[in-house]
């Protein structure tokens, strides 16, 4: 089994619609990178606009692009990726998704994002995460034809619909039923598997509990149950639903507990995720403070070391690819 690192490289808490957009979070990755190297895994950097454009932040994570030990990739932030087609602050306090962005909007700004990526660290980008999981077919054409190989955009299990981005718009996007394990997508219908040339990689969200198993008719009739109280009783008791990713609740055990879905499963990959902003303190919502720092850097720790031990071997996203192919 491939353990994949994603890193959303990123403005400093965007979770509060902040006027003025700071990177100092970047600053803070080389602990994050030398613990990645310690454990012989390389994480891949996702990076929006903001990011790719600042100076000090290229020549922080070029390095490590360049000496193999990690991949770039790009990361659609439509509210700070120019051309900017709406007035700026409308932008920030709304947070469109990718998939709200009309034909020319989306071609703009994804050419400016693999571009400026292009410029600055003198490397075509061959992976992508849309900002806010907003990924669609529209998303997985364009990044297509900017001869993106891989995207990690879909999150199974998850409904966003009622996560507002564009106020006129529909919301995020229902990931529910989609499968676990990585695929070519079909181009037309990104749920289903066709021929397309375009890897999806899905964030590794399994069941943990004692109905682990992946797309029965229990687990579907699970998923297609409304959100009720009734529901989260039922995940907890049965099912454990858990993301590869650090909460403030998150235990050595669920990442024992995941490794094991995965495994049962079985699937050739797990995919890890964080924002670069939880990283530094007061950065994010989950990393309030020096305290709440330390305790992300405990769980990732005992992470790495736990699926090191397993034997599993770290890749980038675009290594994958290969692998897979």
């Amino acid at each position: 089994m491939k353990f994949i690192i994603t890193v959303d490289t990123e403005a400093d808490n965007e979770w509060q619609r902040l006027d003025k957009i700071k990177v100092e979070n970047i600053k803070f990755l080389p602990r994050f990178q030398a613990l990645c190297e310690k454990y012989e895994f390389k994480p891949t950097y996702l990076l929006t606009y903001d990011v790719a454009s600042d100076k000090e932040s290229v020549s922080i994570l070029k390095p490590w692009q360049d000496s193999g030990q990690a991949e770039i990739g790009a990361h659609l932030h439509p509210w700070s990726n120019p051309p900017m087609t709406k007035e700026r602050s409308w932008e920030t306090k709304h947070h469109r998704f990718p998939h709200d962005l009309s034909e020319d909007e989306l071609k703009s700004k994804m050419e400016t994002l693999t571009n400026v990526i292009k410029d600055n660290f003198q490397i075509m980008p061959k992976s992508f995460r849309a900002g806010r999981w907003g990924f669609d077919k529209r998303v997985a054409k364009e990044i297509t034809r900017l001869n993106y190989l891989v995207d990690c955009s879909i999150t199974p299990k998850i409904d966003w619909t009622r996560t507002k981005g564009d106020p006129n718009g529909q919301g995020g996007k229902n990931f529910k039923h989609y499968q676990v394990a990585p695929y070519f997508l079909d181009i037309d219908n990104i749920s289903k598997v066709g021929k397309n040339n375009l890897l999806e990689v899905p964030m590794t969200v399994l069941f943990t509990l004692l109905f682990k198993k992946e797309d029965t008719s229990l687990s579907n009739f699970f998923l297609g149950l409304p959100d009720s109280f009734f529901k989260k009783v039922i995940n907890k008791l049965f099912f454990g639903q858990k993301w590869l990713r650090v909460f403030p609740n998150s235990k050595m055990k669920d990442w024992q507990r995941i490794y094991e879905s995965a495994k049962k499963n079985n699937l050739p990959v797990m995919e890890f995720m964080i924002h670069s902003s939880e990283l530094m303190p007061g950065g994010s919502p989950y990393a309030k403070d020096h305290q709440s720092v330390e305790f992300v850097y405990q769980q990732i720790e005992d992470l790495f070391k736990f699926l090191k031990k397993q034997g599993l071997q770290g890749r980038t996203l675009s290594e994958f690819y290969y692998d897979f192919k």
